[in-house]
């Protein structure tokens, strides 16, 4: 059990560090408890969808055809294992995906730490993880049985497992591939005005900096600044955080509204200033935040509103704006990553594929 937790704790510091060091005592807020009816799904559209190989990429509610098949006749092969640990995994993964649907009392527990998920369709992740120890473990049981011989077990089984996991991987895509195809014909347009992001559109290279216009549709003010939020409630608007998301600058005194040149991780402003001046980008501050100053990096100011706040110098000024991870986010990068390989090299040595000489 020490050894599970221990290599648990290894395998994910890329993502523990930086919740310990820019999330914990920042002043940062987290997700609203709280689970919105619309989003449930019923139990039988779960089964339907997932027997039906599709997805909604607005609301997903399916595990795919071989889970739910996992789901149906796993339980014959859990009974002639006699197993407790893995009946508990089925068992697990089973009650996951009633959790998931309106079958589940969302109404009485919605602001439960249950309900922490706001999304209920988000269990089904968990249910699919749960399912597919046993769909693998039957898997490997099989192929180790007698029922196969070694030649056909050696040629055959890799090409069909490939074959079959492609074929329902293509089918279960096929519904998003449609969307995609549907949408280009509604490609996204710029807006000045507070308008929800259609739940299908087309973007590409020309106008994905139009997505930064938009309000996300669900979660918008999830994890702002509490300077920028300035409120509790799951979708409270108010002046201050609609300012950001609407992407106004306040230069002075003066509010404008710009629009970013976006890039990986860091986005870019260009304003005139007839004199010198402190200028208050709509981008939230959190502890990494940095900003450069036509090129070179200068001091963040502290703003009222959460944001970054620069002092420009007078003319055409060049603003970008970024997060910079501190240095133990990457090396707990480099600790996972050898974590993994060390595990893959055990896990090669113990099937006899390594086999070293002690002489």
């Amino acid at each position: 059990m020490s050894k599970a937790v221990g290599i648990s704790v290894l395998l994910t510091l890329f993502i523990t560090i930086p919740y310990l060091t820019d999330f914990i005592g920042k002043n940062v807020t987290s997700a609203q408890p709280g689970v919105d009816p619309v989003m449930v799904r019923t139990l039988m559209n779960v089964l339907e969808t997932s027997f039906n190989n599709s997805i909604s990429p607005v609301s997903p509610s399916s595990i795919g055809l071989i889970l739910i098949l996992t789901a149906v006749f796993g339980s014959i092969w859990i009974l002639k294992s006699h197993s407790k640990t893995l009946t508990a995994i089925y068992v697990l993964g089973i009650s996951l995906i009633i959790v998931s649907t309106g079958s589940f009392p969302w109404n009485v527990l919605s602001d439960t730490p249950l309900g922490m998920i706001q999304l209920p369709f988000r269990y089904l992740s968990y249910a699919s993880m749960f399912l597919s120890v046993i769909l693998g473990l039957s898997v490997n049981d099989l192929y180790e049985s007698e029922t196969f011989d070694t030649t056909f077990k050696r040629g055959m089984v890799p090409v069909l497992t490939i074959c079959i996991f492609m074929l329902f991987y293509v089918g279960f895509h096929h519904d998003s591939l449609n969307a995609l195809k549907n949408s280009q014909s509604q490609f996204l347009k710029n807006t000045d005005t507070f308008n929800q992001l259609p739940d299908r559109t087309f973007v590409n290279n020309s106008n994905y900096d139009y997505l930064l216009n938009y309000p996300v549709k669900y979660g918008e003010l999830d994890y702002y600044p509490k300077k920028a939020r300035r409120s509790t409630g799951v979708a409270s608007y108010n002046e201050t955080n609609l300012s950001i998301i609407n992407n106004i600058a306040v230069v002075g005194r003066k509010k404008i509204h710009v629009s970013p040149l976006c890039e990986s991780n860091k986005m870019t402003y260009k304003l005139h200033t007839r004199k010198q001046a402190d200028v208050d980008l709509p981008a939230l501050r959190y502890k990494g935040s940095y900003a450069e100053l036509n090129g070179k990096r200068t001091t963040l100011i502290n703003s009222a509103r959460g944001t970054i706040k620069v002092r420009t110098k007078k003319g055409i000024n060049t603003i970008t704006v970024g997060y910079s991870p501190s240095k133990l986010y990457y090396v707990g990068i480099i600790i996972s990553v050898m974590t993994w390989i060390s595990l893959l090299v055990l896990a090669f040595y113990r099937k006899g594929v390594f086999k070293i000489n002690h002489e």
